[in-house]
């Protein structure tokens, strides 16, 4: 079995098969997205690509409790592929979007790619779900303006998420790898989709990211990555 609170090297695809049936209440990923980025021991320009993520997706199934949630991030064209292939295996939740604003990747052929999505799926009907309070987003609106003047201090209904990227400049910036996560983003997620003294894995651990973050915010967490990287240390900016 592998061990709790703590970063594993090697084959997500081996180990995931050493973790304990029915054990892992939340998966938090951002694998690779087969674009051409340079991993150390990992290629990233797969012809299978959308059958190896199904391979690690299904392998995850019997490690996840009755009430287990994973959250996939990729880019769309990607999570919309998997998402056909993954309803046989899971429930739908819901599909959020992460905006970012970026100054990189522009082309001359079509307007710059500016958000991820993110593919909710559970085990189970009865999954765990704790709404987080967000702010009005039309608060000038004046029928928001009265509840706001009666003491509402937001909602908890929108799907998109306005988070910037962890760039190069950021404090919480690794240098295990690319493309960190950035803290807010996954702190939304374990708030959201798990509880205090749950387990949450991340076969893709880069940066170390959803690790962190959940021993951070008193969960436990497995880590799995291909690539060897230190230990990231538990703290964190976004409390």
């Amino acid at each position: 079995m592998l061990e709790i609170n703590k970063i594993h090297q090697g084959d997500c695809m081996d180990l995931i098969k050493e973790i304990k049936d029915n054990s892992i209440n939340l998966v938090v990923t951002d694998p690779p997205y087969n674009i051409g980025w340079k991993y150390k021991a990992y290629n990233d320009n797969r012809k299978d690509y959308i059958e190896w993520c199904i391979k690690w997706c299904i392998e995850i199934i019997p490690k996840l409790k009755s009430n287990g949630i994973i959250c996939l991030i990729n880019y769309p064209e990607n999570n919309n592929l998997i998402y056909q292939r993954l309803l046989n295996f899971f429930k739908f939740v819901q599909q959020l979007v992460w905006c970012y604003n970026t100054n990189i990747g522009h082309s001359k052929r079509k307007y710059t790619r500016s958000y991820r999505t993110i593919l909710v799926l559970s085990k189970g009907d009865n999954y765990t779900f704790n709404p987080i309070l967000q702010e009005y987003k039309n608060p000038t609106d004046p029928r928001i303006k009265e509840r706001i003047s009666n003491g509402s201090k937001g909602v908890t209904h929108y799907d998109v998420l306005n988070i910037n990227l962890c760039k190069n400049v950021s404090k919480s910036k690794k240098n295990n790898g690319i493309n960190q996560l950035p803290d807010k983003l996954v702190n939304f997620l374990i708030k959201s989709y798990s509880n205090k003294g749950d387990l949450i894995l991340d076969p893709f651990v880069g940066n170390g990211t959803v690790f962190n973050q959940s021993i951070y915010l008193k969960r436990n967490s497995i880590g799995i990555d291909i690539n060897k990287y230190q230990e990231v240390s538990v703290n964190s900016s976004q409390g």
